[in-house]
C-alpha cells in the first residue's frame, strides 16, 4: 500500500508539472478536447454562417493582392493566411490573426471594417480556434458561386443511405454458439464476431454484475448487502429479478432522466450575456425523471415537449405534465441583451431546430441556414419550413429586470385546484387591506409626530412655506414617498392622467405686503412633464411661467425660482400648478415664499396659553398612542400572514402559439433582411416516406411536427433512441457519433440489430424500460471486460463487441457514491432548488460553509445547474457544457480529477464521515472494517495482499497521529479516514467493469 501510495503521488506531481510546464510555455496554446463531430457542427452553426455573410465578398476566389491577400472559403486558405501572416493556428489564440483583426486590434486590421462584429460572435471565433480549427472544407468556392443558391437533391438516391432507408425487420442470424445465445440481441453480436473467428468474453463474476447494473440503472453503488444477497441468490431467475426490481426504482428515473437532461440542455439559468435565474425549470427535470419512472411510450414523450401544450387531456394533472414538457423548446441559452429582436426571435428558432433535429432525429439541421447543407440532404427550403413553425411558436416574451432592451421568456401558469385558487384570492385580499391600513396609519403618525428629516426640513426654511398637505387640490392627486428628495409627510402626482383637469393651489398668510421671491419645489427626474403651467396671482395679476421637471430644481436640488412678485398682507395671492397641456408626470411638493424685506418684529410678550390647547396636545398625544399601537400591530399581522401564505399560483417554462402563425420565407445566407421565397411550412423532406402532412393555418404546426417525429414510419426517430439506450449500457453507441446519423457520422457497427432494436422499441409500444430489459438480460451485457491481446489485434476499438467496454463512472455517479458510502445522501426528490437565488443567478452559496448549501448532499440531478457556474464535484468529471445538446460525454483522464479526489474539501469531509460510521461497530475487527469499505467502494472483497497493507498503512498513520495528539480516537479516525479518501481516488472507484 505504501509503495501505491508514493507511485500514485509521484504520477500526480509528475503531471502537475508537464501541465505547469505547458502552460507557461505558451499561455495562448489551449486546445480544446472536443470530439471531431462536435467541432465540425460547431464549425457549420458557428463559423461559415459568419464567414459567408461578413467575409466572402472580399476573401474568396483567387487571393488579390491589392485588396485582399487570403481567402476564407477553404480550410488551406485560412490556414495559410496572407502577406501579415496566417490567419488561423489551430489551438492558439495569439497567432491567429484572424481574431486581432474581429475585435478590431488598433494595430492590426479592422474586418469587417464597416463595423465590429457582436461580442459573442468573436467569442464563438475563440472557442473554435480552441477546438483546433475544425473545419470540412476542402477546396475553394470558385469565384462567382452563390453560396446560398439550392443544389438539386435526389431523394431517391439518398434515401439508400443506411440511416434515411425506411426500417426493415432483419430477419435473425443462426450462429454456432446456441448455448451463448440467451437472445436475438447475442445472435446479432455473435454473427459479426463468429464471422471474424473471435469469440465473446467469458462471463462477468456476479460481483462485477451487480456493480454494474446498480450503476446502469440506479446510477449509485449496490451496498454489501445487496451484493450479498445477489450473490448468494440460488434462484436461476435471480439476475432478471434484480434487474425487473432496480427498473422499479424511483433511482431509475434519476439516473436515465438525467441522459435526457443533456439532450434537453437542462439549466437552472439562461447563461451567456445575461444569466438570469430559470425559477421553473425544475419542473422540467421532475417531469423528465417521472417520464422515465412510469416507462412514459417514448412516442408521447416526444409528442409532449414538442407540443403539449396542444395536446387533448383528461383532468388537470395531465394538462399541468403536457404544458410542463414544452419546457424543452425554452430551456436553450438565449442573447436576451440583443437590441434587434427580430434577429433574437430567429435565433431562438434556429437553437429549437438544432436541438430538435439532434435529439429527436441525430440530425445536424443548423447546418441549413445558410446554405443547403453541405452534407446531407437537407435543402434550405427544407430548414425554412421547421422555421415557420418554431415562428409561429411564442418562446421569448416580455422583458425582464424592468429593462425593454432586455428580453424576457416565456411562463405559463399551470392548472390550479379551486381551493387553491380561493386561498390565494382570499389571502391577497387580506394581504392587501393590511397593506393599505399599515400605508394610512403611517402616513397618518408622520403627520402628527413631524420630526423627519423631510419634515424638519420643511420647518428649518425661511420665510413661508406653503407644502402640498395644506394646498387645496382639484382632481385626483396621487400621494407618493417614492423619491426622497422631498419636503414635509411627501409628495403628489398627476398619475398623468386627465390633462387639463387637475390643478394644485398653495395659498400662503403672509405677515406684511412687499415682494417676494417664489419658489416651487419638486423631485424631478426622467419620466416627468417637461412644460408644466405654474401660475402666480399678486397684486401685479396674473402671471404664468412654465417649468421643465425632467431636471432637478437648480437650487438645493428641489427648489425652482418662479421670480419675485408683489404680494398684500394675508392670504390674499396664489400660486396654481395645473397638468394642462403636460406631457409626462406632473409632481408638485411646496411653495415657498421668501421675503425680499426685514419682517417686522414681533413683540416680546409672553401669551398664556388658552383653556383648550392642553387639552388638544393631550388628545394629540393619545392619538399617536393609538397609532403607534396600531403600525405595531398591523406590522404583526402582515408578517404571520405571509408566514401563513398558501403555494404561489403555479408557473412553468413552456411555449405557446403566436397569434399570427405563418410560413417564413428563405433568408438568403441566413440574413433575415434577406427574404427570399416563401416556404410552406412542413418537415425533413428526405425523412418523409410518404406525402407530407398538411399543417393547420389555424396553429403553429408543432403539433403536426411532433406526430410526424413521433411515427413508427420515420427511419431516424426509433433507430437514435435505441442507440442512445445501447450508447448508455456499453459505453458505445452501435453508431458511435450517436446525435449525428448523417454522412459525417459513423456508420453503425451492427446495422441489422440496430434495425432489430429500433422495430422491437416500436412494437413493444415505445417502451424504453422494455427495451433496456431485452438488452440487459443478453449475454452481450453479461460479458465481462477482460482483456485478450489476440482478440484486440482484431478488433481494437471493440466495435464488434467481444468484450465489455469499461468504462469511467458519470460525474454524478461518483459524487452520489461518495455521500452514498459516507450515509450523508438525500435521497429527497424533486422541487425547485434555486428558489432563494437573486433574478441574475449567482451561487448564493459560494462564499459559504458547505452546510449552508441545502442541496448539498442531495443527488446531483438535483444539484442547481447554473451557466457559467456548475459544481466543480461536476465539471472536473466532464459534465457537459449545460447550454449545448449532448448525446455522448467526453471521458477525459487528467490530473484535475486525480487532484480533486485528494483535495477537495467535499471529498476529505466525506472521507472523515465514512470512517467515523464504520468505527462505531465496536464488535467489528479491523480486517472486517477493510471488507466492507471493499465492499462498499469497489463492489468486491479485499484480498489476503490488499488487507494486509491497507491495515499496514492505517497503524503506520495512527502511529503518526498519535505522536502529534495525544487523543486516540482522533489519532484513529483520521487514519482511517485517510484509507477511506485513498479508496475513493483509486481508479478503480471511477470505473466500471
Amino acid at each position: 500500500m505504501r509503495s501505491f501510495l508514493i507511485s500514485s503521488c509521484l504520477t500526480l506531481l509528475i503531471s502537475s508539472f508537464c501541465l505547469v510546464t505547458d502552460s507557461r510555455a505558451n499561455d495562448n496554446v489551449k486546445k480544446a478536447n472536443v470530439p471531431p463531430q462536435a467541432g465540425i457542427e460547431f464549425f457549420e452553426n458557428k463559423i461559415r454562417p459568419v464567414l459567408v455573410e461578413h467575409c466572402y465578398e472580399c476573401h474568396s476566389g483567387e487571393p488579390d493582392p491589392e485588396s485582399a491577400s487570403f481567402v476564407l472559403d477553404s480550410r488551406a486558405g485560412m490556414l495559410k493566411g496572407g502577406d501579415s501572416g496566417k490567419a488561423v493556428v489551430p489551438g492558439n489564440l495569439k497567432q491567429s490573426l484572424i481574431l486581432q483583426a474581429l475585435e478590431h486590434d488598433p494595430d492590426f486590421y479592422a474586418m469587417p471594417p464597416d463595423e465590429k462584429l457582436p461580442a459573442h460572435v468573436i467569442a464563438d471565433f475563440r472557442k473554435w480556434i480552441q477546438m483546433g480549427a475544425p473545419d470540412p472544407r476542402k477546396g475553394d468556392v470558385p469565384a462567382g458561386t452563390k453560396v446560398t443558391a439550392e443544389v438539386g437533391i435526389d431523394f431517391d438516391k439518398e434515401r439508400e443511405f443506411w440511416s434515411f432507408r425506411p426500417l426493415t425487420r432483419p430477419e435473425v442470424p443462426q450462429v454456432k454458439q446456441q448455448d451463448w445465445a440467451r437472445n436475438d440481441i447475442d445472435r446479432f453480436i455473435l454473427q459479426k464476431l463468429e464471422a471474424k473467428s473471435m469469440q465473446p468474453a467469458v462471463a462477468a463474476d456476479r460481483q462485477t454484475l451487480v456493480r454494474r447494473v446498480y450503476f446502469d440503472l440506479t446510477g449509485l453503488p449496490p451496498t454489501p448487502a445487496q451484493i450479498q444477497e445477489f450473490v448468494n441468490d440460488p434462484s436461476p431467475q435471480a439476475y432478471e429479478h434484480l434487474v425487473d426490481r432496480l427498473l422499479d426504482s424511483p433511482r431509475f428515473g434519476e439516473t436515465w432522466g438525467r441522459h435526457w437532461l443533456d439532450l434537453a440542455r437542462y439549466a437552472d439559468s439562461n447563461g451567456l450575456d445575461i444569466n438570469l435565474t430559470f425559477y421553473n425549470a425544475w419542473r422540467y427535470r421532475d417531469y423528465v425523471i417521472q417520464a422515465f419512472n412510469e416507462d412514459k411510450p417514448y412516442d408521447q414523450f416526444i409528442r409532449e415537449q414538442i407540443a403539449g401544450d396542444l395536446l387533448p387531456y383528461e383532468n388537470d394533472d395531465e394538462r399541468t405534465r403536457n404544458i410542463v414538457a414544452t419546457g424543452f423548446l425554452v430551456m436553450g441559452a438565449k442573447m436576451l441583451s440583443e437590441r434587434d429582436k427580430e434577429k433574437l426571435r430567429m435565433d431562438v428558432v434556429d437553437e429549437q431546430i438544432d436541438v430538435t433535429g439532434r435529439a429527436f432525429m441525430g440530425m445536424t439541421l443548423g447546418c441549413a441556414r445558410c446554405h443547403d447543407h453541405k452534407f446531407d440532404p437537407i435543402p434550405m427550403s427544407d430548414y425554412y419550413a421547421l422555421a415557420g413553425i418554431f415562428r409561429s411558436t411564442e418562446t421569448v416574451h416580455g422583458i425582464r429586470l424592468n429593462n425593454q432592451f432586455v428580453s424576457g421568456w416565456m411562463t405559463r401558469p399551470l392548472p390550479i385546484k379551486p381551493e387553491h385558487k380561493a386561498a390565494l384570492e382570499k389571502y391577497e385580499a387580506d394581504l392587501a387591506k393590511l397593506e393599505k391600513q399599515l400605508k394610512d396609519d403611517t402616513q397618518a403618525l408622520k403627520k402628527l409626530e413631524g420630526g423627519t428629516a423631510q419634515q424638519t426640513k420643511l420647518e428649518a426654511l425661511a420665510g413661508i412655506v406653503v407644502d402640498d398637505a395644506q394646498a387645496q387640490k382639484t382632481g385626483a392627486w396621487k400621494d407618493s414617498t417614492y423619491s426622497k428628495n422631498y419636503l414635509g409627510v411627501g409628495y403628489v402626482h398627476d398619475m398623468n392622467e386627465e390633462q387639463g383637469k387637475k390643478a394644485i393651489r398653495f395659498t400662503p398668510d403672509l405677515p406684511a405686503a412687499g415682494k417676494y421671491e417664489v419658489r416651487f419645489a419638486f423631485p424631478g427626474s426622467n419620466g416627468r412633464a417637461s412644460r408644466v403651467p405654474v401660475t402666480i396671482h399678486s397684486l401685479q395679476g396674473t402671471k404664468t411661467v412654465y417649468v421643465d421637471q425632467t431636471k432637478s430644481g437648480p437650487i438645493d436640488g428641489i427648489f425652482t425660482s418662479l421670480g419675485t412678485f408683489e404680494f398684500a398682507a394675508g392670504d390674499a395671492g396664489s400660486v396654481e400648478i395645473s397638468n394642462k397641456g403636460a406631457s409626462g408626470y406632473v409632481v408638485v411638493d411646496a411653495v415657498q415664499f421668501l421675503p425680499q424685506f426685514q419682517l417686522p418684529k414681533q413683540r416680546d410678550v409672553l401669551v398664556a396659553q388658552k383653556p383648550h390647547e392642553g387639552a388638544e396636545n393631550a388628545a394629540r398625544s393619545q392619538q399617536v398612542a393609538q397609532l403607534k399601537q396600531s403600525v405595531k400591530q398591523l406590522e404583526a399581522e402582515i408578517k404571520k400572514l405571509k408566514a401563513n401564505a398558501p403555494p404561489p399560483a403555479p408557473m412553468a417554462l413552456a411555449v405557446g402559439e403566436q397569434p399570427d402563425p405563418a410560413d417564413y420565407r428563405i433568408a438568403r445566407r441566413g440574413n433575415i433582411y434577406q427574404l427570399g421565397d416563401k416556404v410552406d411550412r412542413g418537415f425533413l423532406t428526405i425523412a418523409t416516406l410518404k406525402e407530407q402532412p398538411e399543417v393547420s393555418p389555424k396553429q403553429s404546426g408543432r403539433l403536426e411536427l411532433a406526430e410526424w417525429l413521433s411515427r413508427s414510419q420515420n427511419p431516424l426517430t426509433s433507430r437514435v433512441m435505441a442507440n442512445r439506450i445501447w450508447k448508455h449500457l456499453f459505453g458505445n453507441g452501435l453508431v458511435r457519433s450517436v446525435d449525428n446519423f448523417g454522412h459525417l457520422g459513423e456508420q453503425p457497427t451492427h446495422p441489422e440489430l440496430l434495425d432489430y432494436l429500433a422495430q422491437r422499441f416500436v412494437s413493444e409500444g415505445w417502451s424504453m424500460k422494455t427495451l433496456i430489459r431485452e438488452i440487459m438480460v443478453s449475454s452481450a451485457y453479461r460479458m465481462s471486460s477482460d482483456f485478450s491481446a489476440a482478440q484486440y489485434q482484431k478488433d481494437p476499438g471493440n466495435h464488434l463487441v467481444w468484450r465489455m467496454n469499461r468504462r469511467r463512472l458519470s460525474a454524478e455517479s461518483i459524487r452520489d457514491s461518495v455521500l452514498t458510502i459516507s450515509g450523508k445522501l438525500d435521497l429527497e426528490m424533486g422541487g425547485s432548488v434555486v428558489s432563494e437565488y437573486p433574478e441574475q443567478a449567482i451561487n448564493p452559496n459560494s462564499n459559504k460553509k458547505v452546510g449552508a448549501n441545502p442541496s448539498e448532499f442531495r443527488r446531483s440531478v438535483y444539484l442547481p445547474i447554473v451557466r457559467g457556474s456548475v459544481p466543480s464535484a461536476l465539471t472536473v468529471f466532464d459534465f457537459p457544457a449545460p447550454e449545448m445538446l449532448v448525446g455522448n460525454r467526453s471521458v477525459t483522464t487528467v490530473p484535475a480529477q486525480a487532484l480533486f479526489m485528494m483535495n477537495s474539501p467535499f471529498v476529505i469531509s466525506q472521507a472523515e464521515v465514512t470512517a467515523e460510521r464504520i468505527l462505531k461497530d465496536e464488535k467489528q475487527s479491523d480486517r472486517e472494517r477493510v471488507s466492507q469499505l471493499y465492499l462498499t467502494c469497489l463492489g468486491r472483497e479485499a484480498n489476503d495482499k490488499e488487507q494486509a497493507e491497507a491495515l499496514q498503512y492505517i497503524d503506520t498513520l495512527f502511529g503518526l497521529h498519535l505522536k502529534e495528539n495525544d487523543d486516540k480516537t482522533r489519532a484513529r479516525q483520521k487514519a482511517w479516514a485517510s484509507y477511506c479518501q485513498i479508496l475513493f481516488a483509486s481508479t478503480e472507484f471511477r470505473f466500471l467493469n
